[in-house]
Formats: C-alpha cells, sequence, structure tokens
C-alpha cells in the first residue's frame, strides 16, 4: 500500500534505523528518480526463495513490484522524501504463501472441525442450532468418522441435537455428509430409493437409510438448501480473505469442479473495488455441456491476472479413502474398491478435448485405480494433441503405487498435496490407516517420496476441509507428529521433509503450478512484492517455533493487507509480551489505497 508520508514523518522513520540517516542528503539531487522507492524494508532475514540470491537482508518496493533486494547498507538509494522505511528487527521474511488446493465454498462451513469425540460434536451443533436461521435449515460440517461410536455416523446423533429441523453436515473431507431424519424427510430418501450414479446411501441392518450420504448421493440434500445471496456470497469472501492474510496468504488456486457463472458477479465487483487482498488463480469443472465449454473459454480470455485469472479445469475421478469411495485397484481392508465417480471413457473424453483446447487439467485422484487412470489419460491425451507446456496436476495423489510414482516426473506431472491430511489424529490412526492396511499406508501421504522421486509438489489445504494455517501445515510436513508430539518421532518418519523444502512447496513450486513463476513465488527484482513477515525464524530454530510463529505482516503487490501492532517494534520474547498483539489485524482501508 502506498503511504503519502511528508518529510517530518519520513524522517521520524529515517531514525528507526541508523543505517540510513543522512540519506536524504546524499541523494537529494537524485531524489524522485526511477530509483526512488514507496517502500523500503531493511534489517530482516530474508527467504528469498530465489536461487540466485537465497538470502538477503532488505528490500525496496515501488508500485506493486520489487525494485531491491540485498542488504540494508545498498537500500539507502531507495529512500527519498515520502518513501516509508521500515525496520524489521531482523525478523524472518518470506514470500507470500500461495495455497494451491482451496476452495470458494461460502455454503460450505466448517464449526465442527477437530471436535474429536461425540459429546464436543454434540455441544458444537447446539450452539449452530441456536442461531437465527431464515430457512430453518442447519448447514455445518467439518466433522470426522472417529468422532462416531464404531467410526459409524448416524442421523440419531444429529436428531438428539436438532430435533425436527433439517439438517446438513458436510464430513471433513467434503465427499460424504450425514443429514437428520427431517432433512432426509424432506428430500423423499427411504428404504426404496436407490442409490444415485456415483453414489451411496448408507443404511442399516434393516435396510433403512441412517443418514449417512456418499459421492454424488449428498447432492440429494444439498440442493434443498436455500441459496445465499449475492451479497452474502460477497461477505463471506470478504471474511475468508481475511483469514487467508492473517496466515500469509497472498494467492489461492480455486479448485472448483462447476460452474463459475453463479460467483462471477462477486469477483468482477471485488475487482471494480481493488478489493481483491489475495490472488485468486480460478478453476472450472471437466463439462463437456456446451455452455460450460463457452464459459471456460470466456473465463481464461479474460482474466488472466496477476489478481484474477482462470485456465485450469477441475475433474473429480473418485472419492475419499475415509469414505471407502476412493477408487482402489484393490479391496479396502473390510472389502469394497470405491467407484469413479463417472465412466472412465467419459473421462478420458473431456481430458482429450480439455487438453486440445490448451488448458490446464488437474484431476482429483485420491485411490491408487484413480491416480493411475489420471496418469495414462494425461499421457493419452499429450500424446494425441502434441507437445506444449501443460503442467497438468494430480489433486490429493493420496496413494501412487511405485510404478506410477515414477512415471510422474517424466510426464511433467505436478503433485498437489496437503500437509493436513498427514496429521496423526485419531480418523487417520483408527480410519483412514486401518481401511489402507500397513502396505499402502506405508506409500500414502508420501511428501518425501514426491521430493526424493524429483516430482514438482505444491502444498493446499484444501479449505474449508482443513484451516488455512499455513505455518500449522508446515509443522505436520515436518514432524509428521500432532502438536503435543505424537506419536514419538512422527508419524510414517521416512515421510518427514524439511522446512525449506515444504515453504517451496508453499511458495515458488505453487507459482510454477498456475504459470506465474514470472510474477511471484520468490522475492525477486522485477516480480510482484508479495511477501510475510513472521514474529519466528522457523528457519533457524526448532520446529516447534512452526507452532510459536504468528504472521506479523502480510502484503499482497506492496499493499499491507494485514499488519501487528508489534511490527514496527524490536523484537522481545514471547514471554514479556501479550501474544494477541503479535497477531496481524486485517486491513480494510483498501478503497482509499489507489
Amino acid at each position: 500500500m502506498r503511504h503519502a508520508m511528508n518529510r517530518s514523518t519520513s524522517a521520524l522513520l529515517l531514525r528507526m534505523f541508523p543505517v540510513l540517516l543522512g540519506l536524504i542528503a546524499t541523494d537529494a539531487s537524485a531524489a524522485f528518480d526511477s530509483t526512488a522507492a514507496d517502500q523500503v524494508y531493511v534489517n530482516a532475514r530474508v527467504w528469498t526463495g530465489d536461487d540466485l540470491m537465497p538470502s538477503a537482508e532488505a528490500f525496496a518496493v515501488r508500485g506493486d513490484k520489487l525494485v531491491f533486494v540485498g542488504s540494508s547498507k545498498d537500500a539507502r538509494r531507495y529512500v527519498r522524501p515520502g518513501t516509508s522505511a521500515v525496520d524489521l528487527h531482523g525478523r524472518r521474511v518470506v514470500p507470500g504463501f500461495i495455497d494451491a488446493h482451496w476452495h470458494f465454498l461460502p455454503e460450505m462451513v466448517v464449526d465442527l472441525y477437530d471436535s474429536n469425540t461425540l459429546d464436543e460434536l454434540q455441544r458444537r451443533l447446539k450452539l449452530i442450532a441456536e442461531r437465527p436461521s431464515a430457512s430453518g435449515w442447519i448447514n455445518n460440517g467439518g466433522w470426522a468418522y472417529a468422532e462416531f461410536p464404531d467410526r459409524i455416523p448416524h442421523r440419531r446423533y444429529v436428531d438428539a441435537v436438532v430435533g425436527d429441523r433439517p439438517a446438513f453436515l458436510m464430513g471433513r473431507d467434503g465427499h460424504m455428509a450425514v443429514v437428520s431424519s427431517r432433512a432426509l424427510a424432506l428430500a423423499h430418501i427411504d428404504r426404496d430409493t436407490p442409490d444415485p450414479p456415483s453414489g451411496r446411501i448408507e443404511r442399516d441392518a434393516n435396510g433403512e437409510p441412517t443418514g449417512e450420504l456418499k459421492g454424488s448421493a449428498v447432492g440429494l440434500v444439498w440442493h434443498l438448501i436455500p441459496p445465499l445471496t449475492a451479497d452474502e456470497k460477497y461477505t463471506y469472501l470478504r471474511t475468508t480473505y481475511d483469514q487467508a492474510v492473517a496466515y500469509g496468504i497472498t494467492f489461492v488456486h480455486e479448485m472448483a469442479d462447476s460452474p463459475a457463472g453463479p460467483n462471477l458477479p462477486i469477483y468482477e465487483r471485488m475487482l471494480a473495488e481493488n478489493s481483491f487482498t489475495v490472488r485468486m488463480y480460478g478453476a472450472t469443472g471437466l463439462d463437456l455441456a456446451p455452455e460450460r465449454v463457452a464459459e471456460a473459454r470466456m473465463l481464461r480470455a479474460k482474466y488472466p491476472g496477476p489478481v484474477l485469472k482462470f485456465g485450469m479445469i477441475k475433474g473429480i475421478l473418485d472419492g475419499t479413502i475415509d469414505a471407502k469411495t476412493a477408487w482402489m485397484l484393490e479391496p479396502f481392508v473390510g472389502g469394497g474398491n470405491g467407484f469413479p465417480y463417472r465412466s472412465p471413457d467419459e473421462f478420458s473424453k473431456a481430458i482429450d478435448f480439455y487438453d486440445h483446447e490448451g488448458f490446464q487439467i488437474a484431476l482429483h485422484a485420491i485411490g491408487d485405480h484413480a491416480i493411475r487412470f489420471a496418469i495414462d489419460a494425461l499421457e493419452a491425451a499429450a500424446r494425441k494433441n502434441g507437445p506444449r507446456d501443460r503442467r497438468d496436476r494430480i489433486e490429493h495423489i493420496d496413494v501412487p503405487t511405485p510404478r506410477d510414482l515414477a512415471r510422474l516426473k517424466g510426464l511433467g506431472l505436478i503433485a498437489s498435496s496437503q500437509p493436513n491430511f498427514a496429521y496423526p489424529d485419531e480418523t487417520n490412526l483408527t480410519n483412514y490407516a486401518v481401511l489402507l492396511g500397513p502396505e499402502r499406508m506405508a506409500r500414502a501421504q508420501a511428501l518425501a517420496d514426491f521430493d526424493r522421486a524429483g516430482v514438482t509438489q505444491v502444498f493446499g489445504s484444501d479449505y474449508p476441509v482443513s484451516p488455512m494455517n499455513v505455518l500449522q501445515a508446515i509443522h505436520t510436513a515436518v514432524t509428521r507428529t500432532t502438536n503435543d508430539g505424537r506419536p514419538a518421532g512422527g508419524w510414517y518418519p521416512e515421510q518427514k521433509i524439511s522446512v525449506v523444502a515444504a515453504l517451496r512447496h508453499f511458495t515458488r513450486d505453487a507459482a510454477y503450478a498456475s504459470f506465474d513463476e514470472q510474477r511471484v513465488g520468490t522475492l525477486s527484482v522485477g516480480k510482484l512484492a508479495d511477501f510475510v513477515v513472521l514474529s519466528e525464524d522457523i528457519l533457524a530454530e526448532s520446529p516447534e517455533s512452526l507452532l510459536k510463529a504468528t504472521v506479523l505482516m502480510t502484503v499482497m503487490g506492496g499493499r499491507v493487507t494485514c499488519e501487528s501492532d508489534v511490527i514496527r517494534e524490536p523484537t522481545v520474547s514471547s514471554s514479556s509480551q501479550p501474544r494477541d498483539r503479535e497477531r496481524c489485524t486485517p486491513r480494510h482501508d483498501w478503497k482509499s489505497s489507489r
């Protein structure tokens, strides 16, 4: 953000760091020339992500770009009257975080995430039910299988709290839901209702629906929930972006598999207001309907970035491990191979079409059969349509076989992973791992295997499936433990990666995955000024510093989007300072920033 400052204000800021005192007089003859900067940041520990200059002490911003990266001493030539000069007091600076798998789902709230027990889930559900609801519907989510007795969700646990109200509770991975008895009745789902294609209505021993819906069966109830208004969606996106910038996020890859049309007015409103505080790379669905093809072409042409861009096609091949809907080569422990969400021929035809159209293709593939099919289909399309820079992606890619893992690099495919999914909570330990069995579990969530194979790997949260907390995700990738250190040594510790590797996957690798490596991803001269200032040096200290660290400042395109009270103060120990002061507060002065 540009700050218009008078000479006295600038002089006060300059006294914050002696190295820059007197520089206005020294450079007076060159005032306002091409080397002037709007902001200069000095006395920092900068991890640039750029192999040509891995570290730096200072950087300067003019407009929305970096014009200097180097030493604090050399930064002096960019200081002029009106320059905002900030001493970062030795704090760690990294490129802005890029969440490479994120969703704008305003109807999906996840207050039940990490409930851990049935009592806690029902306590939270009771609070949700007490909120006003014009439609009468309760719509929330985030539950996990381990929170239910015997890991079996049932509508009776929902009915006990909500009574005769319709309730829709999405599971934490977004591919299954448990609904109340009233919701089943409104959807006319009973013992005689057939399973829809690519979906399953779970039933008890007597054939009665339990209230759990999987795959496409979720839509039997979902479509009954009244949609939000445009103003409600706009408010939701603004609020969600506030959460994102507080976690240091400057860019998201929005992985929709549906039409963008309903949300387009919101994006256009934000563009007109200049209120995007997070860049967005959007996807549309792997759909051959003529109106969907026309929409994908229009969006790609009209929105090339750098704030809003389109050009990715998202397809969902299968479900999830926890719900036993992932498409597997061999049965789950206990039976069942899952299933593809559409026929393989339909998928292949759509993949070939959009590849021929020059789109980047991203395929949700979790089971090893789905992963193999994705690789085969993308390879066949590339062979048929000829060479080009594709950068196609496989999203989630939970359990690749060794054979298929080895194929990824040679085909130039990107592994889009979510470190939070390797967090060893009760659902992962008692449901996910049990369903896979030891052999497949040893190659699941194999973050280190992708790196060792030389595959380009990018990290995301799958928000709102899991929180956007990047530092927490890096901690999981680095330690493979819970926050309190369980299990000792880490869960499948051979899959641990370094902090630097995790940072790379959240920055420059993610920029490459959206064809934006010339714009963002590293702190290099000429690139957009997207960066984060942290309270702890996560590179120099133990992995526990990742849990203590907070985001003190987030900057997107030179504009401060989130700032802490302590950013301009010398560093002090966390024990002598309230932690709340270290948490950055989203800035809402964007309307006057241009």
